[in-house]
């Protein structure tokens, strides 16, 4: 009965010696399509078996001789290559999965076997793996930036082939034929919550643009069936308008959000001077008592108070709105136009005011 190799899929080259083929009177090998079995003789080529049953009694003697059998079909191989380092210093990992055939059984036999017994995928992997991370990913990966490298098609393409060129070169060298090779970057945990975190706020962005786009339609459309009214505003300026009243609302939330050292500051002096006010008003109420005259109560209208209030609230956006301008928040021309507003308001509350006082 004819010796068969019963190989595994991780198995691509191993050695048997004959004396471990069986057969009494005459020693028979079986090799199919997909294998190629080479007689050896002291570590030397001997024959090559051709596919079919081949007898291979009478050809050896002593305990040297062995029949070297190599699968040729294609294996897949899929590995993980770490400790790459991006330009910017980020340090990511590869998924690498290349499929591969033997081209040429006796430079399998003496360039990966030589010794050994068998030879497996992960035998070849190890040798290749030096290629791989340090002689060809390793390099390209360290010129390019994480960005570059993760979002860019044409990065990864470029850098794909440059590794591909190396390790066929070193495949040629072990009598192997590189059929397919393809290299998939894998992100960092604290890239990939940084992506995140781009991701919901171009998300927010895009939202808030949606938003304005609407707003922008509504007033172009109310203006055209006439429920804006007075002057035509074109498209541009109602975007203006929405830019200005956004600022505006900005600043009004910024009276109650303003919690600076300088405003704690002037809380302290306006509690001082009133605390003044109040001591003088005192002072001022003892001597008209004094003089007969505390029947006589100063004319205070009733929306005086709201009026000094809007006029503390209008200085207020105002000091808000300056500082945005100083910190770059708002362009010239935002800024020019909200001041004039500001100062037609308070000149209206000024004369308001100056009336009551009367």
């Amino acid at each position: 009965m004819a010796w068969k190799w019963k190989k595994s899929d991780a198995v691509v080259s191993q050695r048997v010696s004959v004396s471990e083929i069986g057969g009494f009177l005459g020693k028979k090998v079986k090799v199919s399509d997909e294998e190629t079995a080479i007689v050896e003789k002291a570590g030397e080529q001997n024959n090559i078996l051709s596919n079919g049953t081949s007898k291979i009694t009478g050809v050896f003697s002593g305990h040297d001789a062995s029949v070297v059998m190599v699968d040729r079909s294609t294996k897949k191989m899929i590995r993980e290559a770490e400790g790459l380092w991006s330009k910017d210093d980020r340090k990511i990992n590869a998924n690498i999965e290349m499929k591969f055939a033997v081209a040429e059984p006796d430079k399998v036999r003496k360039m990966l076997l030589g010794r050994r017994d068998i030879l497996t995928v992960e035998d070849i992997w190890n040798e290749l793996k030096k290629e791989v991370v340090s002689s060809a990913l390793m390099p390209v990966v360290k010129k390019k930036k994480i960005d570059d490298i993760i979002d860019g098609r044409e990065t990864e393409k470029e850098i794909q082939v440059a590794v591909e060129v190396e390790l066929r070169k070193k495949f040629e060298i072990f009598g192997l034929d590189l059929l397919s090779f393809n290299v998939q970057f894998m992100l960092p945990d604290e890239y990939e919550q940084y992506l995140k975190r781009r991701s919901d706020i171009k998300e927010d962005e895009e939202v808030e643009e949606f938003r304005e786009e609407e707003e922008t339609k509504k007033a172009v459309s109310d203006r055209k069936t006439g429920e804006i009214k007075g002057t035509v505003e074109t498209r541009e300026k109602a975007i203006d308008d929405m830019q200005q009243e956004r600022i505006k609302r900005e600043a009004e939330m910024g009276i109650e959000e303003e919690e600076t050292q300088q405003d704690m500051k002037d809380a302290m002096e306006a509690l001082k001077l009133k605390e003044i006010s109040d001591k003088q008003k005192m002072i001022k109420d003892t001597e008209r008592k004094e003089l007969g005259l505390e029947g006589l109560k100063e004319a205070f209208p009733a929306d005086k108070k709201k009026l000094e209030e809007k006029y503390t609230d209008l200085r207020s956006l105002i000091s808000i709105t300056e500082k945005k301008y100083l910190g770059r928040k708002i362009d010239d021309n935002t800024f020019r136009k909200l001041m004039q507003e500001y100062e037609k308001e308070r000149s209206e509350l000024e004369v308001k005011m100056k009336k009551d006082a009367k």
